[in-house]
Protein backbone atom coordinates (compact mmCIF):
# COMPACT_ATOMS: atom_id res chain seq x y z
CA UNK A 1 0.00 0.00 0.00
CA UNK A 2 2.52 2.32 1.14
CA UNK A 3 4.43 1.56 -2.57
CA UNK A 4 1.20 1.96 -4.07
CA UNK A 5 0.90 6.25 -2.56
CA UNK A 6 4.60 6.77 -3.50
CA UNK A 7 4.22 5.84 -7.31
CA UNK A 8 1.10 8.08 -6.73
CA UNK A 9 2.88 10.60 -5.49
CA UNK A 10 5.75 10.37 -7.77
CA UNK A 11 2.91 10.73 -11.17
CA UNK A 12 1.27 13.79 -9.22
CA UNK A 13 4.60 15.45 -9.37
CA UNK A 14 5.46 14.88 -13.16
CA UNK A 15 2.39 15.48 -14.09
CA UNK A 16 2.50 18.76 -12.16
CA UNK A 17 5.71 19.32 -14.04
CA UNK A 18 4.28 18.70 -17.36
CA UNK A 19 1.29 20.61 -17.49
CA UNK A 20 2.56 24.13 -18.46
CA UNK A 21 3.61 21.85 -21.67
CA UNK A 22 0.36 20.26 -22.62
CA UNK A 23 -1.46 23.75 -21.75
CA UNK A 24 0.51 24.96 -25.19
CA UNK A 25 -1.38 28.06 -26.09
CA UNK A 26 -1.98 29.20 -22.48
CA UNK A 27 2.06 29.10 -21.48
CA UNK A 28 3.31 30.91 -23.95
CA UNK A 29 0.59 33.52 -24.13
CA UNK A 30 1.70 34.19 -20.68
CA UNK A 31 5.28 35.36 -21.48
CA UNK A 32 4.18 37.58 -24.49
CA UNK A 33 4.93 40.75 -23.84
CA UNK A 34 3.01 43.37 -25.20
CA UNK A 35 4.13 47.20 -26.61
CA UNK A 36 1.73 49.63 -27.17
CA UNK A 37 2.46 52.24 -30.01
CA UNK A 38 -0.17 55.68 -30.56
CA UNK A 39 0.32 56.45 -33.56
CA UNK A 40 -0.73 59.24 -36.38
CA UNK A 41 0.13 57.44 -39.55
CA UNK A 42 -3.17 58.03 -42.04
CA UNK A 43 -4.32 56.85 -45.20
CA UNK A 44 -1.85 55.05 -46.97
CA UNK A 45 0.53 55.45 -45.03
CA UNK A 46 -1.47 53.57 -42.08
CA UNK A 47 -1.49 50.69 -44.37
CA UNK A 48 2.07 50.71 -44.54
CA UNK A 49 2.69 50.83 -40.77
CA UNK A 50 0.20 48.20 -39.78
CA UNK A 51 2.27 45.73 -42.48
CA UNK A 52 5.65 46.25 -41.11
CA UNK A 53 3.81 46.05 -37.61
CA UNK A 54 1.92 43.12 -38.58
CA UNK A 55 5.56 41.65 -40.31
CA UNK A 56 7.23 42.14 -36.47
CA UNK A 57 4.69 40.09 -34.50
CA UNK A 58 4.55 37.50 -37.13
CA UNK A 59 8.48 37.37 -37.15
CA UNK A 60 10.58 38.82 -34.29
CA UNK A 61 8.18 39.68 -32.41
CA UNK A 62 6.96 36.43 -32.65
CA UNK A 63 10.88 34.32 -31.85
CA UNK A 64 11.29 36.93 -28.75
CA UNK A 65 7.85 36.76 -27.27
CA UNK A 66 6.86 40.23 -28.33
CA UNK A 67 3.74 41.61 -29.46
CA UNK A 68 2.99 45.01 -30.57
CA UNK A 69 -0.26 46.64 -30.82
CA UNK A 70 -0.50 49.84 -32.94
CA UNK A 71 -3.44 51.71 -32.19
CA UNK A 72 -4.85 55.36 -34.43
CA UNK A 73 -4.88 58.11 -32.11
CA UNK A 74 -5.61 60.98 -34.83
CA UNK A 75 -3.00 63.79 -36.21
CA UNK A 76 0.06 64.15 -34.25
CA UNK A 77 -1.00 67.03 -32.03
CA UNK A 78 -4.40 64.24 -30.95
CA UNK A 79 -1.61 61.71 -30.34
CA UNK A 80 0.55 64.80 -27.55
CA UNK A 81 -2.97 65.56 -26.76
CA UNK A 82 -3.45 61.98 -25.31
CA UNK A 83 -0.13 61.44 -23.93
CA UNK A 84 -0.51 64.46 -21.90
CA UNK A 85 -3.54 63.12 -20.78
CA UNK A 86 -2.69 59.89 -19.92
CA UNK A 87 0.65 60.55 -18.08
CA UNK A 88 0.78 59.40 -14.76
CA UNK A 89 -1.42 56.46 -15.62
CA UNK A 90 -1.91 53.18 -16.73
CA UNK A 91 -3.24 54.30 -19.84
CA UNK A 92 0.39 55.81 -20.88
CA UNK A 93 1.84 54.10 -24.42
CA UNK A 94 4.67 52.51 -24.28
CA UNK A 95 5.45 54.34 -27.95
CA UNK A 96 3.80 57.39 -29.22
CA UNK A 97 4.57 58.42 -32.67
CA UNK A 98 4.89 62.33 -32.51
CA UNK A 99 6.02 65.33 -34.34
CA UNK A 100 8.41 67.93 -33.07
CA UNK A 101 5.68 69.96 -31.84
CA UNK A 102 5.55 67.36 -28.62
CA UNK A 103 9.21 67.85 -28.16
CA UNK A 104 8.88 70.93 -25.57
CA UNK A 105 5.99 69.10 -23.92
CA UNK A 106 8.47 65.55 -24.06
CA UNK A 107 11.45 67.89 -22.87
CA UNK A 108 9.78 68.40 -19.14
CA UNK A 109 8.10 65.23 -18.79
CA UNK A 110 8.98 62.52 -16.23
CA UNK A 111 7.55 59.80 -17.92
CA UNK A 112 10.04 59.75 -21.27
CA UNK A 113 12.22 57.33 -21.66
CA UNK A 114 14.95 59.12 -23.39
CA UNK A 115 16.53 57.05 -26.31
CA UNK A 116 20.07 57.41 -24.41
CA UNK A 117 18.50 55.73 -21.38
CA UNK A 118 17.45 52.89 -23.87
CA UNK A 119 20.76 52.56 -25.24
CA UNK A 120 19.86 52.55 -28.48
CA UNK A 121 22.85 52.57 -31.17
CA UNK A 122 21.74 55.77 -33.27
CA UNK A 123 25.16 56.09 -35.60
CA UNK A 124 23.72 54.86 -38.84
CA UNK A 125 20.82 57.64 -38.18
CA UNK A 126 20.61 60.82 -40.51
CA UNK A 127 22.76 63.27 -38.48
CA UNK A 128 19.77 66.30 -38.81
CA UNK A 129 17.73 63.96 -37.71
CA UNK A 130 19.10 62.73 -34.11
CA UNK A 131 19.80 67.27 -33.77
CA UNK A 132 15.96 68.29 -34.74
CA UNK A 133 14.83 65.77 -31.74
CA UNK A 134 18.09 66.24 -29.12
CA UNK A 135 18.09 68.34 -26.36
CA UNK A 136 19.72 70.22 -23.17
CA UNK A 137 18.55 66.08 -21.87
CA UNK A 138 20.07 64.00 -24.21
CA UNK A 139 17.72 62.16 -27.36
CA UNK A 140 14.22 62.60 -26.37
CA UNK A 141 12.94 60.47 -29.29
CA UNK A 142 14.51 57.75 -32.30
CA UNK A 143 13.76 59.66 -35.66
CA UNK A 144 11.48 57.92 -37.85
CA UNK A 145 8.96 59.09 -40.21
CA UNK A 146 11.54 61.68 -41.94
CA UNK A 147 10.82 63.86 -44.26
CA UNK A 148 11.65 66.85 -46.05
CA UNK A 149 9.70 70.20 -47.62
CA UNK A 150 9.35 69.87 -51.53
CA UNK A 151 8.98 72.35 -54.60
CA UNK A 152 6.29 70.31 -56.16
CA UNK A 153 5.66 71.87 -59.88
CA UNK A 154 3.52 70.34 -63.11
CA UNK A 155 6.66 69.49 -65.69
CA UNK A 156 4.20 70.07 -68.54
CA UNK A 157 3.22 73.59 -68.15
CA UNK A 158 7.03 74.20 -66.84
CA UNK A 159 8.52 72.73 -69.79
CA UNK A 160 5.68 73.97 -72.04
CA UNK A 161 6.81 77.42 -71.51
CA UNK A 162 10.31 76.27 -71.23
CA UNK A 163 11.32 77.12 -67.33
CA UNK A 164 13.84 75.69 -65.22
CA UNK A 165 13.26 74.71 -61.74
CA UNK A 166 13.12 77.97 -59.39
CA UNK A 167 16.36 77.66 -57.44
CA UNK A 168 15.47 81.92 -55.73
CA UNK A 169 12.67 83.11 -54.98
CA UNK A 170 13.60 85.69 -57.31
CA UNK A 171 13.61 82.60 -60.15
CA UNK A 172 9.53 82.06 -58.48
CA UNK A 173 8.64 85.37 -59.03
CA UNK A 174 10.06 85.70 -62.94
CA UNK A 175 8.57 82.32 -63.29
CA UNK A 176 4.93 83.16 -61.95
CA UNK A 177 5.54 86.51 -64.60
CA UNK A 178 6.17 83.92 -67.06
CA UNK A 179 3.16 81.73 -66.18
CA UNK A 180 0.77 84.35 -65.78
CA UNK A 181 1.29 86.24 -69.13
CA UNK A 182 0.07 82.50 -70.56
CA UNK A 183 -3.03 82.52 -68.60
CA UNK A 184 -1.33 80.07 -65.56
CA UNK A 185 -1.61 80.61 -61.80
CA UNK A 186 1.76 80.20 -60.96
CA UNK A 187 1.84 79.39 -57.47
CA UNK A 188 -0.57 78.53 -54.25
CA UNK A 189 -0.70 78.83 -50.67
CA UNK A 190 0.10 80.14 -47.49
CA UNK A 191 3.75 79.47 -45.75
CA UNK A 192 3.65 78.77 -41.65
CA UNK A 193 6.63 77.81 -38.82
CA UNK A 194 6.97 74.66 -41.14
CA UNK A 195 8.04 76.51 -44.38
CA UNK A 196 9.23 79.50 -42.54
CA UNK A 197 11.87 76.94 -40.81
CA UNK A 198 13.24 77.04 -44.74
CA UNK A 199 12.60 80.38 -45.52
CA UNK A 200 14.36 81.45 -42.10
CA UNK A 201 16.56 79.04 -41.15
CA UNK A 202 18.59 78.87 -44.22
CA UNK A 203 19.56 82.59 -44.61
CA UNK A 204 22.97 83.30 -43.63
CA UNK A 205 24.00 79.52 -44.08
CA UNK A 206 22.26 79.21 -40.54
CA UNK A 207 19.92 81.17 -38.82
CA UNK A 208 17.53 80.57 -36.01
CA UNK A 209 13.72 81.76 -35.60
CA UNK A 210 14.30 81.91 -32.11
CA UNK A 211 17.33 81.05 -29.14
CA UNK A 212 18.85 78.36 -27.60
CA UNK A 213 19.25 76.67 -30.99
CA UNK A 214 15.37 76.97 -32.05
CA UNK A 215 15.25 75.75 -28.48
CA UNK A 216 17.02 72.20 -28.50
CA UNK A 217 19.56 73.84 -25.78
CA UNK A 218 17.02 74.60 -23.22
CA UNK A 219 13.63 76.46 -23.12
CA UNK A 220 13.87 79.73 -25.93
CA UNK A 221 13.47 83.17 -24.53
CA UNK A 222 14.13 85.46 -27.27
CA UNK A 223 12.76 85.78 -31.08
CA UNK A 224 15.65 86.36 -33.60
CA UNK A 225 13.91 86.55 -37.29
CA UNK A 226 12.97 89.91 -35.94
CA UNK A 227 16.40 91.76 -35.10
CA UNK A 228 18.58 89.65 -37.65
CA UNK A 229 16.47 90.57 -40.40
CA UNK A 230 15.43 87.18 -41.72
CA UNK A 231 11.28 87.23 -41.34
CA UNK A 232 11.87 90.33 -43.40
CA UNK A 233 13.93 89.37 -46.11
CA UNK A 234 11.24 86.55 -46.78
CA UNK A 235 8.33 88.60 -46.57
CA UNK A 236 10.05 91.61 -49.25
CA UNK A 237 10.17 88.57 -51.39
CA UNK A 238 6.82 86.96 -51.00
CA UNK A 239 5.35 90.27 -51.04
CA UNK A 240 6.93 90.79 -55.00
CA UNK A 241 5.64 87.46 -55.80
CA UNK A 242 1.88 87.95 -54.60
CA UNK A 243 2.82 91.71 -56.84
CA UNK A 244 3.18 89.84 -60.05
CA UNK A 245 -1.01 88.82 -59.54
CA UNK A 246 -0.45 84.93 -60.35
CA UNK A 247 -0.22 83.53 -56.81
CA UNK A 248 -2.98 82.66 -55.27
CA UNK A 249 -2.56 83.08 -51.65
CA UNK A 250 -4.74 80.45 -50.13
CA UNK A 251 -4.42 78.00 -46.86
CA UNK A 252 -6.62 75.21 -47.26
CA UNK A 253 -7.01 72.77 -50.73
CA UNK A 254 -3.73 73.74 -52.03
CA UNK A 255 -3.16 69.88 -53.01
CA UNK A 256 -6.29 69.70 -54.84
CA UNK A 257 -5.80 73.15 -56.90
CA UNK A 258 -2.29 71.60 -57.90
CA UNK A 259 -3.42 68.22 -58.50
CA UNK A 260 -6.30 69.23 -60.82
CA UNK A 261 -3.68 71.40 -62.40
CA UNK A 262 -5.57 74.70 -61.24
CA UNK A 263 -2.16 75.94 -59.97
CA UNK A 264 1.63 74.97 -61.42
CA UNK A 265 3.48 74.59 -58.50
CA UNK A 266 3.11 74.75 -54.48
CA UNK A 267 5.06 73.45 -51.37
CA UNK A 268 4.29 69.99 -49.55
CA UNK A 269 5.73 67.04 -47.60
CA UNK A 270 8.10 64.76 -49.26
CA UNK A 271 5.67 62.57 -47.07
CA UNK A 272 2.81 63.99 -49.22
CA UNK A 273 4.06 61.79 -52.25
CA UNK A 274 1.80 58.92 -52.49
CA UNK A 275 -1.77 61.13 -52.48
CA UNK A 276 -0.42 63.29 -54.70
CA UNK A 277 0.61 61.10 -57.25
CA UNK A 278 -2.85 58.96 -56.35
CA UNK A 279 -4.61 62.36 -57.26
CA UNK A 280 -2.98 63.65 -60.25
CA UNK A 281 -2.88 60.01 -61.61
CA UNK A 282 -1.81 59.99 -65.67
CA UNK A 283 -3.05 63.79 -65.89
CA UNK A 284 0.31 64.99 -65.80
CA UNK A 285 3.77 64.49 -64.63
CA UNK A 286 4.74 65.93 -61.47
CA UNK A 287 8.27 67.72 -60.70
CA UNK A 288 10.05 68.13 -57.42
CA UNK A 289 13.00 70.44 -56.48
CA UNK A 290 14.31 71.49 -53.50
CA UNK A 291 12.36 74.91 -51.68
CA UNK A 292 13.55 77.86 -53.54
CA UNK A 293 16.20 79.81 -51.11
CA UNK A 294 15.14 83.50 -50.14
CA UNK A 295 18.40 84.38 -52.19
CA UNK A 296 21.97 83.41 -52.81
CA UNK A 297 23.13 83.33 -49.60
CA UNK A 298 20.52 81.05 -48.19
CA UNK A 299 22.54 78.60 -48.47
CA UNK A 300 21.88 76.19 -44.98
CA UNK A 301 19.33 73.42 -46.95
CA UNK A 302 16.86 71.77 -45.67
CA UNK A 303 15.19 71.13 -42.12
CA UNK A 304 14.34 67.45 -41.67
CA UNK A 305 10.62 67.41 -41.00
CA UNK A 306 8.03 64.45 -40.34
CA UNK A 307 7.98 62.75 -36.91
CA UNK A 308 9.59 60.30 -34.11
CA UNK A 309 8.70 57.67 -31.91
CA UNK A 310 8.94 58.61 -27.99
CA UNK A 311 9.41 55.81 -25.59
CA UNK A 312 7.71 55.55 -22.19
CA UNK A 313 8.97 52.33 -21.03
CA UNK A 314 12.54 51.69 -20.70
CA UNK A 315 11.76 47.60 -21.10
CA UNK A 316 14.17 45.33 -23.31
CA UNK A 317 10.58 44.58 -25.57
CA UNK A 318 9.86 48.50 -26.25
CA UNK A 319 13.86 48.77 -27.27
CA UNK A 320 13.43 46.03 -29.68
CA UNK A 321 10.51 47.42 -31.37
CA UNK A 322 12.18 50.80 -31.79
CA UNK A 323 15.19 49.41 -32.92
CA UNK A 324 13.12 46.94 -35.72
CA UNK A 325 11.21 50.19 -36.78
CA UNK A 326 14.69 52.17 -37.77
CA UNK A 327 16.19 49.03 -39.29
CA UNK A 328 17.67 49.69 -42.81
CA UNK A 329 14.71 47.30 -44.55
CA UNK A 330 11.92 48.19 -42.59
CA UNK A 331 13.15 52.04 -43.38
CA UNK A 332 13.30 50.86 -47.34
CA UNK A 333 9.71 49.60 -46.92
CA UNK A 334 8.14 52.82 -45.07
CA UNK A 335 10.01 54.78 -47.84
CA UNK A 336 8.62 52.95 -50.53
CA UNK A 337 4.84 53.27 -49.52
CA UNK A 338 4.84 56.70 -48.04
CA UNK A 339 7.27 58.72 -49.96
CA UNK A 340 9.08 59.22 -46.51
CA UNK A 341 12.82 59.08 -46.58
CA UNK A 342 15.61 56.33 -44.87
CA UNK A 343 16.67 57.60 -41.34
CA UNK A 344 18.95 54.83 -41.55
CA UNK A 345 22.03 55.59 -43.48
CA UNK A 346 22.88 52.09 -44.13
CA UNK A 347 19.47 51.69 -46.74
CA UNK A 348 21.58 53.91 -48.81
CA UNK A 349 23.68 51.43 -49.49
CA UNK A 350 20.85 49.08 -50.29
CA UNK A 351 20.04 48.38 -53.68
CA UNK A 352 16.86 48.02 -53.39
CA UNK A 353 16.67 51.65 -51.93
CA UNK A 354 18.50 52.87 -54.39
CA UNK A 355 16.24 51.36 -57.04
CA UNK A 356 13.47 52.98 -54.89
CA UNK A 357 15.65 56.73 -55.42
CA UNK A 358 15.95 55.96 -59.06
CA UNK A 359 12.44 55.80 -60.08
CA UNK A 360 10.90 58.34 -57.62
CA UNK A 361 12.13 61.94 -58.15
CA UNK A 362 10.80 63.20 -54.58
CA UNK A 363 12.31 60.62 -52.00
CA UNK A 364 15.69 61.05 -53.90
CA UNK A 365 15.14 64.93 -53.75
CA UNK A 366 14.56 64.52 -50.51
CA UNK A 367 17.12 62.57 -49.09
CA UNK A 368 19.63 64.60 -51.22
CA UNK A 369 18.48 68.13 -49.44
CA UNK A 370 18.81 66.37 -45.73
CA UNK A 371 21.80 64.41 -46.71
CA UNK A 372 23.69 67.77 -47.54
CA UNK A 373 21.71 70.17 -45.66
CA UNK A 374 23.77 72.16 -42.56
CA UNK A 375 22.99 69.44 -39.09
CA UNK A 376 22.78 72.73 -37.02
CA UNK A 377 19.60 73.40 -38.93
CA UNK A 378 17.22 72.12 -36.61
CA UNK A 379 13.07 72.71 -36.51
CA UNK A 380 11.61 75.07 -33.86
CA UNK A 381 10.29 74.46 -30.60
CA UNK A 382 7.56 76.62 -29.50
CA UNK A 383 5.36 77.10 -27.27
CA UNK A 384 1.80 77.48 -28.41
CA UNK A 385 3.15 75.47 -31.39
CA UNK A 386 -0.34 75.81 -33.47
CA UNK A 387 -1.65 79.07 -32.45
CA UNK A 388 2.04 80.34 -33.86
CA UNK A 389 1.30 78.31 -37.01
CA UNK A 390 -1.64 79.82 -37.70
CA UNK A 391 -0.42 83.87 -36.36
CA UNK A 392 2.42 83.40 -39.25
CA UNK A 393 0.07 82.88 -41.63
CA UNK A 394 -2.56 85.69 -40.75
CA UNK A 395 0.62 88.18 -40.72
CA UNK A 396 1.76 87.16 -44.37
CA UNK A 397 -1.91 87.62 -45.51
CA UNK A 398 -2.19 91.25 -43.39
CA UNK A 399 1.89 91.93 -45.23
CA UNK A 400 0.20 90.74 -48.80
CA UNK A 401 -2.86 92.78 -48.20
CA UNK A 402 -1.10 95.80 -47.66
CA UNK A 403 0.32 96.23 -44.25
CA UNK A 404 3.83 97.47 -43.82
CA UNK A 405 6.47 94.61 -43.92
CA UNK A 406 8.28 96.41 -40.81
CA UNK A 407 5.15 96.78 -38.77
CA UNK A 408 3.87 93.38 -39.75
CA UNK A 409 7.46 91.95 -38.24
CA UNK A 410 7.29 93.57 -34.86
CA UNK A 411 3.73 92.24 -34.79
CA UNK A 412 4.59 89.02 -35.03
CA UNK A 413 8.32 89.35 -32.60
CA UNK A 414 5.87 90.34 -30.41
CA UNK A 415 3.33 87.39 -30.58
CA UNK A 416 5.97 84.97 -30.99
CA UNK A 417 7.65 87.03 -27.74
CA UNK A 418 4.41 86.32 -25.56
CA UNK A 419 4.24 82.62 -26.34
CA UNK A 420 7.88 82.19 -25.07
CA UNK A 421 7.48 84.79 -21.57
CA UNK A 422 4.41 82.91 -20.67
CA UNK A 423 5.57 79.47 -20.71
CA UNK A 424 8.98 81.01 -18.97
CA UNK A 425 6.80 82.21 -16.07
CA UNK A 426 4.82 78.72 -15.98
CA UNK A 427 7.59 76.27 -16.25
CA UNK A 428 10.17 78.52 -13.93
Amino acid sequence: MRKTRQIILIAIVLLTALMPLFAGGDGEKTKTQKVTIWHCAQGSNADVFDKIIKSFNEGEGKEKGIEVEAIYQGKANDVLTSVNAASGTDSLPDIAMMDATAAIDMNHSKYLVTIDRLGIDTSDILPCAISSYTSENGLLALPFNASALLFYYNREIFLGAGLNEPRTLDDLIEIAKILGSKGYTAFAGVPATYELTYFIGAQNGLSYMVNNKNGHEGAPTEVLFGKDGTYKAFLEKWKELYDTGYYNPISSGVTAEFTSGRCASMLASSSNLASIMLAVQDEFEVGVAPVPMVNEDATGGAVISGGALFAFSDSDAVKTVLEYLVSPNVQIRWSEGTGYVSVNLKAYDITEYKAIMWKCGPIKTASDSLIHSNPDLVNVWLPSAYSIYYAFQANIADVLNGKDIDTAVDEMVATVQSALDTYAAQNP
